[in-house]
């Protein structure tokens, strides 16, 4: 009987935390809706030079990788 009690408690309390951590994280980040469309901007620009930096770093790569076979043989 104690330990479904402890269940029961348990599964109460996690629900408390992960309501109130939800409801805390967003009464803290509405500050503005500027501010959150500034941070999806200057994420997405991040995001775009991250994919273009890949893009380059793979590219050199091949080139090495074929210089290497070529210069193996």
């Amino acid at each position: 009987m104690a330990t479904i009690a402890m269940m029961v408690g348990s599964a109460i309390l996690n629900a408390t935390a992960f309501v109130g951590g939800s409801y805390l994280a967003k009464y803290l980040s509405s500050g503005s809706e500027s501010d959150a469309l500034f941070e999806k901007k200057r994420h997405d620009k991040a995001l775009e030079r991250h994919e273009k930096d890949y893009q380059e770093h793979n590219e050199k790569r091949q080139k090495f990788l074929a210089w290497e076979d070529k210069n193996r043989r």
